[in-house]
C-alpha cells in the first residue's frame, strides 16, 4: 500500500475550507484569557500538553493518543471550559464516558434505577472538572445545561450541535460505540477524542474503538504517526509526559 503523505497545517487548513469547513485561525501572539469563575490557572500546560490545547482551538476534531497520567483529560476540560466562556457559539461541555468493569473484577448487580446505578460512574467523571470549579458551580454547570455528562447509550439518535464533545478513555469503546458517538456531531461541535492503546482494563474483550479509529486516520513516516485527515489532527503523547508521579510514570515505562 502506497503511503500517504504528511498533511502541514497549511495543508489541513486549505483542504478544510475547500470542503466548506470553517478553520478557527489562532494568532501567536493572541493570549485568551480565563473562563470567568473557574480556575484555570493552577494547572500550567507543558510543551506537549499545549500541542492539544491549540489542536483543539484550530481544528474540529482533536485525537489524543496519552499514556496514563499525562493530562490529556485534564487538558481537553480545561480547554474546552475556556472555549465555553469566551466563545458564544459553544453552549455546553458533553463529556461521554463508558461504563466499564476493570480487569477480573466484575461489580455485579447493582440495585437502584438507572439513574442511581450510573451515580458512582458520573461521580469519578465530575471529579476532574472539580478541579477547576467548586461543586457549587459544577452543580449550577450542570442544572443550566453548560456541562453534561453522559455514556454512549443515552447519545442513540441525537444530534450533538453547538458544543464540545470529549469522549474519554475510548479504548474502552468499540469500534461500532465510537463511531456511532461521532456521527452525532451537528453544527458547530467540536471533537476531542482521548485513548491510550496500552489501557484496556475492560472484564469482557472486545476490539479497541480507539486504536481502530487512529489506524483509519493516520500513517506513520521517519518522524513518527500523522493525521492524513484534514478535519482531524492527531496528537501523540508519551510516559514522558507523566506528571501524575515518579512511581505512575515508571509503572507506565514498565509496561509499556
Amino acid at each position: 500500500m502506497a503511503k500517504r503523505s504528511r498533511l502541514t497545517q497549511r495543508d489541513k487548513r486549505k483542504l478544510a475550507i475547500e470542503m466548506g469547513v470553517e478553520v478557527q485561525q489562532r494568532d501567536s501572539s493572541y493570549q485568551r484569557k480565563a473562563g470567568g469563575g473557574y480556575n484555570l490557572d493552577k494547572f500550567q500546560l507543558t510543551e506537549n500538553q499545549q500541542k492539544i490545547e491549540d489542536s483543539i482551538y484550530q481544528y474540529d476534531a482533536t485525537v489524543v493518543q496519552g499514556s496514563a497520567g499525562v493530562g490529556k483529560t485534564s487538558v481537553a476540560i480545561r480547554t474546552a471550559l475556556k472555549l465555553l466562556k469566551e466563545n458564544n457559539v459553544y453552549k455546553t461541555i458533553i463529556f461521554v464516558k463508558n461504563p466499564t468493569e476493570s480487569g477480573d473484577d466484575a461489580i455485579g448487580f447493582l440495585t437502584g434505577d438507572k439513574d442511581e446505578k450510573l451515580e458512582k460512574h458520573f461521580e469519578v467523571m465530575r471529579g476532574v472538572f472539580l478541579d477547576f470549579m467548586t461543586k457549587g458551580m459544577l452543580e449550577c454547570d450542570e442544572k443550566n445545561g453548560n456541562i453534561r455528562f453522559d455514556i454512549p447509550n443515552y447519545l442513540q439518535g441525537a444530534t450533538l450541535s453547538n458544543c464540545i464533545v470529549i469522549l474519554d478513555e475510548t479504548q474502552n469503546m468499540s469500534p461500532s460505540t465510537l463511531k456511532m458517538l461521532m456521527e452525532r456531531l451537528g453544527e458547530n461541535a467540536k471533537l476531542v477524542v482521548l485513548g491510550d492503546r496500552a489501557q484496556t482494563y475492560a472484564v469482557n474483550s472486545r476490539k479497541d474503538g480507539f486504536s481502530d479509529f487512529v489506524g483509519r486516520i493516520t500513517d506513520v513516516d521517519d518522524s513518527g504517526r500523522y493525521s492524513v485527515e484534514p478535519l482531524f489532527n492527531y496528537i501523540e503523547l508519551t510516559s514522558t509526559d507523566n506528571k501524575r508521579s515518579p512511581l505512575s510514570k515508571r509503572v507506565t515505562e514498565i509496561y509499556s
